[in-house]
């Protein structure tokens, strides 16, 4: 066996054990009898887990680097996410907004697997691996902390608000030649498909639709054409099937909700519009400064596309009648 034998093999296996650790813990959160006892949206599993996979992957190699200590974690990290997909445990939207934070953490660990005292403490393995264990079960009983916050996304549009404003108030069927790549897309959310309008004026409901099958209710609350357009936000939670939403970030759920929704028209000196859309969004997590910042990144993503699409259609609205062919013998323009 030569020396390169002998340094890989240590950390072959402090990978496999960080992985066994990260996948069985997941699973155990998973079954029923401990679900609600062990949830995923805890302090215990999101943050310190993540540490001890760290500290697990570090700690049987021999002096390693600092280098090594900060980016060794991460395969395995990189292991157990995919184990976890495969077992139908983490969708593509929580593996996105929960993988980053796992690798920055799971390096904290291998620092401290890779320190004299976090290899020579005798308590320090017992206590690190159970301590999730003991965490996250003290968490349940505790109510989560609320954050409101705010996403604003403008678009200017070279066309009057007498054609923009029909186009914000009742939103046909989005075709799919109309969406350009987004983040939120990538990220495996339900695309928009319309946002039709039963009657105009305050308490008119708009039923915006989404693929997947998600509804969302939304009651007018302020209504002045060409200028403003309010209104509150439900999702028809009950409606929403199982397989369009994972569970973490199920829209109108414990953890996340959108609230309410504003399209303002402003004029600009060209004749044209500025379309500024507003919403208002609650999380309620243990680290709510995380889970809010991934949320204004998606709600700005969301909402820069559908900005897109009235700015197309209105734009391509106001082109039209400049464009259409001269008939012979009507009166020039």
């Amino acid at each position: 066996m030569n020396s390169a034998d002998l340094s890989i093999r240590p950390y072959l296996i402090g990978i496999l054990l960080g992985a066994t650790y990260g996948i069985a813990t997941r699973v155990f959160t998973a079954l029923g009898p401990f679900n609600d006892l062990w949830g995923v949206m805890t302090i215990g599993f999101l943050i310190i887990v993540p540490v001890v996979i760290g500290y697990l992957t570090v700690r049987p190699v021999v002096a390693p680097s600092r280098s090594f200590r900060f980016f060794a974690p991460w395969p395995t990290c990189v292991v157990t996410v995919i184990v976890a997909a495969l077992l139908g445990m983490e969708g593509t939207i929580c593996i996105v907004m929960g993988l980053p934070l796992m690798l920055l953490l799971s390096s904290l660990g291998g620092f401290v697997g890779g320190s004299v005292g976090g290899r020579e403490t005798p308590a320090m393995l017992p206590i690190l691996v159970l301590l999730p264990y003991i965490v996250a079960p003290l968490e349940r009983g505790r109510e989560l902390p609320t954050h409101l916050s705010v996403t604003r996304t403008t678009i200017d549009v070279t066309a009057p608000a007498a054609t923009v404003w029909p186009l914000v108030a009742s939103v046909d069927s989005i075709r799919p030649e109309e969406e350009r790549l987004a983040l939120y897309t990538a990220m495996g959310f339900p695309h928009p498909v319309s946002a039709v309008i039963d009657r105009p004026g305050i308490g008119g409901v708009r039923a915006a639709r989404f693929t997947g099958g998600l509804v969302f209710t939304e009651r007018v609350t302020d209504w002045e054409p060409g200028r403003r357009l309010s209104f509150t936000i439900r999702a028809n939670t009950d409606d929403i099937p199982a397989t369009t939403l994972d569970p973490h970030v199920t829209i109108g759920g414990p953890y996340f909700d959108v609230l309410t929704g504003t399209y303002e028209l402003q004029p600009l000196s060209n004749g044209g519009v500025r379309v500024v859309l507003t919403s208002e969004h609650r999380v309620s997590t243990p680290f709510n400064l995380y889970a809010g910042a991934w949320t204004n990144v998606v709600m700005r993503s969301i909402q820069s596309n559908i900005l897109a699409v009235i700015k197309a259609r209105a734009e391509r609205a106001t082109r039209a009648p400049a464009a259409a062919p001269h008939r012979p013998g009507a009166p020039a323009a």
